[in-house]
């Protein structure tokens, strides 16, 4: 099955290794399928310019490759804003540490239901996969126009994967495919590669925490 496919990339002060994971993404792709690369920015971001961003201009990583940049106070609302942005039947959510295997395109959409609202829960190399939450959300365009959203906008960041899963578990829309391995290189980060953007990040643990105990409570609404 031909599929186009959005890579939603949401990144803050990494310019080096945002680049390298769009290289590293693009080299894997079987050719087979149409891509698209969104690059979703804050204009409060003081390495913008390394991004590419001069003079509001952009200088895109690829000829597949665009950006957003938007008043983001965090990576929910960048990624948000990216995904309206998409065009793709296959939305995927791109972090900096997040690697694929060989023709990765080929095999989502191999997996992929169409016309039905689906999450695939693909292997992240990481946790245990039966009890695994979404590191590596990978949704097709249905889901994404039900939900009306990528991330639960209440969220900041932490937790917002949580949600996710236990809304489309709940609804029957997840799709398990243990087999692919999207390896997420999360536990490779020392303590003194955890810049800003990863600090700022966990800084909303509790609030993360606590809009998750919320709408545990009323089983997790759409809106």
């Amino acid at each position: 099955m031909v599929l186009s496919f959005s890579l939603i990339h949401p990144s803050r002060s990494r310019p080096e290794k945002a680049r390298e994971i769009y290289n590293y993404w693009m080299s894997k792709a079987s050719g087979e399928n149409k891509i698209e690369h969104i690059l979703s920015l804050d204009f409060s971001d003081p390495l913008n310019e390394h991004y590419g961003m001069v003079d509001g201009k952009y200088i895109p990583f690829g000829d597949n490759s665009k950006s957003i940049i938007d008043h983001n106070s965090c990576v929910v609302e960048a990624t948000n804003q990216a995904a309206k942005m998409a065009t793709g039947d296959v939305l995927i959510y791109l972090s900096d540490d997040f690697k694929c295997p060989d023709n990765w395109d080929r095999l989502i959409a191999e997996r992929m239901l169409i016309g039905h609202p689906t999450l695939l829960k693909v292997n992240d190399c990481l946790q245990q996969f039966e009890v695994a939450v979404l590191t590596i959300p990978i949704m097709n365009r249905s889901l994404y126009e039900k939900l009306g959203y990528f991330w639960h906008p209440s969220y900041r960041s932490m937790f917002v994967d949580e949600d996710l899963y236990w809304t489309c578990k709940n609804n029957i829309w997840m799709v398990s495919a243990p087999e692919l391995q999207f390896p997420h290189e999360h536990c490779s980060i020392g303590k003194a590669e955890r810049d800003e953007t990863y600090i700022r990040s966990e800084a909303n643990w509790d609030h993360g925490k606590a809009i998750f105990a919320e709408r545990k409570a009323l089983n997790f609404p759409l809106k």
